[in-house]
Order: C-alpha cells, then structure tokens, then sequence
C-alpha cells in the first residue's frame, strides 16, 4: 500500500460524501464523527456510483452509504453489503486525517 494524499481536510466536511480520482481508482470518500472512510465509489450489485448515494445510520448504528440506483447499503467501516439488492462487499481503503489532509491508502500497483 501507498499512503496518498486525498484532499485537503476542510474539503471533506463531516457527514458529506465527495469522489475523487486517484491513478485508476475511484473513491467515495465520507467523514463521519472523527473518522475518514474511504470505499471504492462503485455499487458491488450494479456498478452504481456511490459517491452520489447518501450517509445513513445503519440497524446496528453504524454508519453507512446507501446506492442511489436500487438502495443498496454498505457499512463504511468494513464495506459489508448490508441491505439487499447487493450481497458482495465493497473495496475498503485506510484513511486518516493528518493535519490538514485526508490521507489514504491505495494499492501499489495503483
């Protein structure tokens, strides 16, 4: 893994989702409380963009970033399928704040 700048701090207020490029990868990127989530911006049931889908609470209070196409949910801090009409999970990166910047972990070869 590769530690990578995403974006400045301030540019991911919490409880928004923003997309951004990073080499070949698409992330959907989400603040929520003191934690960054990264996930790869792509819906495992129909290839969907879920950087336009939307933050909500999940059944067991964890946070989630629900599809804008069928409303499928993924839980952010393990990229769990949790609601149906997806069943697989979804590509999850570290990420952190340091200072004033989001970083993020991506695979080498990226």
């Amino acid at each position: 893994m590769t530690e990578r700048r995403l974006c400045a701090a301030a540019d991911l207020p919490p409880g928004a989702v923003r997309v951004f490029e990073v080499g070949p990868w698409s992330l959907a990127a989400a603040r929520v409380a003191n934690a960054v989530h990264v996930v790869e911006n792509r819906c495992s049931h129909d290839d969907g963009p879920l950087g336009a889908g939307r933050l909500v609470e999940g059944a067991s209070g964890s946070a989630e970033i629900e599809c804008p196409r069928h409303g499928a949910r993924f839980e952010l801090a393990t990229g769990r399928a949790s609601r149906m009409p997806a069943v697989s999970p979804i590509e999850r990166f570290p990420a952190r704040v340091s200072g004033d910047d989001v970083l993020v972990d991506i695979p080498e070869d990226a």
